[in-house]
């Protein structure tokens, strides 16, 4: 988004690592939101019923996505340990699956949101902090930070 007067917006362009988790009796989904200086800008989790491991990684996708728009981002990458979602979510790979067909379609009607939509398949070690919070988020601990600008 471009403010008044042709300042650009601090999170127009963002970096969303997301991932999910499954616990014992819920599954959980975690996110950090960078910007285009590497600032942490956002941190969440959200708490989620039993589901399998792919619909908890999207749901962590979507929860990334829901807070990029809520910044008003334009320019988002989106990086994931999931292979699966990132690879269905470029065309890659088919989304065979009736539950994740609608994982699927919720995460491209959002990706409608954003000029340009950027997946990036990562190591599960570069994912570490959204897949804290995601395991805290299976643990039913949950919370979400919004961090100020400047």
């Amino acid at each position: 988004m471009i403010a008044q007067h042709g300042i650009e917006s601090p999170f127009q362009h963002l970096t969303l690592f997301a991932d999910g988790s499954l616990g014992a009796h819920h599954a959980g989904a975690g996110v950090v939101v960078v910007d285009r200086w590497q600032h942490i800008v956002a941190v969440a989790n959200r708490t989620l019923p039993v589901m399998t491991n792919n619909e908890a990684e999207y749901a962590g996708l979507l929860l990334a996505m829901e807070i990029a728009h809520t910044l008003h981002a334009e320019f988002i990458e989106v990086r994931l340990d999931s292979e699966v979602v990132v690879f269905q979510m470029i065309g890659r790979f088919a989304v065979n699956s009736p539950a994740l067909r609608q994982w699927h379609q919720q995460a491209a009607a959002l990706a409608r949101h954003f000029t340009k939509v950027r997946y990036t398949h990562i190591k599960r070690e570069r994912n570490n902090i959204a897949d804290a919070l995601a395991v805290e988020a299976s643990a039913g601990r949950e919370w979400r930070t919004l961090l100020p600008e400047g």
